[in-house]
């Protein structure tokens, strides 16, 4: 081999080299978009379902006061039925790798929706079912992708998804429980057994909560205000509701004051939404 054919192979190799680099480099920037790209779709659905939780706790809350007299919450059902409706329809054009899971909240929607005439422990099962399958899918959605991004700033996410969120859907039972004793101002030892249940399991479960985003939640203001809503709305249950079997309490108010502590937790929520919006670029 003369200089020529050493020097022209010393070239090939070289652009071959470059080539490869450059392909390398490509591959990876799509990788890095597609993975980001996911990331804000999980982030996106986290968030419609974050809304839509709400409101079917909302709902089942207001359609059990309806089903059990206080003909003056039907507005208000009908409202929050709208909302969901809205909702429901924008969940269906997102894009994600849980296409059968948001079809069957769907399904389950239209079957919960209209109340009227419902039997109320119907209509109470098949609000939990569904609720529950949203809660389902927001933990699944959340440990589908690293959401933390190895950030020691989002440490504190695990327990807004696990021990908040279920304690909003144990205020938002309660809610709905007592809503209809209050509707009817009468309760049986078996609902003021199931209160108790709730009143213990939203105290346990908040506590270890509070001590957990101690830790690591930046806006300490708005988790000690979260803490003494959810203080204040368990003391409401226990004199309103726990202590007598002929409540005196509006269903309209009782449901308002759940109805604050829930918002407050949901409100942690929602910072943990924005942080991960911040840290991702979202």
């Amino acid at each position: 081999m003369n200089f020529s054919e050493l020097g022209l192979g010393i070239e090939l190799a070289a652009l071959t080299l470059a080539g490869v680099s450059i392909l390398m480099l490509v591959l990876h920037r799509c990788l890095v978009v597609r993975r980001r790209r996911l990331l804000h779709g999980n982030i996106e659905q986290l968030q419609v379902l974050r809304g839509l939780l709400a409101d079917l706790q909302c709902h089942r809350g207001l359609s059990t006061g309806l089903l059990s007299g206080d003909k003056r919450l039907r507005q208000d059902v009908t409202s929050t039925c709208d909302r969901l409706d809205r909702s429901i329809r924008y969940a269906q054009t997102l894009d994600g790798s849980h296409a059968e899971r948001w079809q069957s909240i769907t399904r389950q929607w239209q079957a919960v929706r209209n109340v009227h005439g419902r039997d109320l422990a119907v209509n109470l099962m098949a609000h939990n079912k569904i609720i529950g399958d949203t809660i389902f899918l927001i933990e699944d959605i959340y440990a589908e992708r690293d959401l933390c991004a190895d950030s020691a700033e989002l440490g504190y996410l695990v327990c807004i998804w696990r021990e908040v969120v279920q304690t909003a859907e144990w205020s938002g039972q309660a809610r709905a429980l007592g809503t209809g004793i209050a509707a009817t101002r009468s309760s049986s030892v078996d609902q003021r057994v199931r209160l108790r249940f709730l009143h213990q399991k939203i105290g346990e479960l908040s506590d270890l909560a509070f001590e957990h985003l101690e830790q690591g939640f930046a806006d300490t203001h708005k988790l000690s205000a979260c803490r003494e809503a959810v203080k204040g709305f368990l003391a409401s249950l226990e004199s309103e509701l726990l202590s007598t079997d002929r409540p005196s309490i509006e269903a309209k108010q009782y449901f308002d004051q759940a109805t604050g502590a829930i918002n407050q937790l949901f409100g942690l929520v929602d910072c943990a939404l924005l942080d991960l919006k911040r840290i991702h670029g979202a």
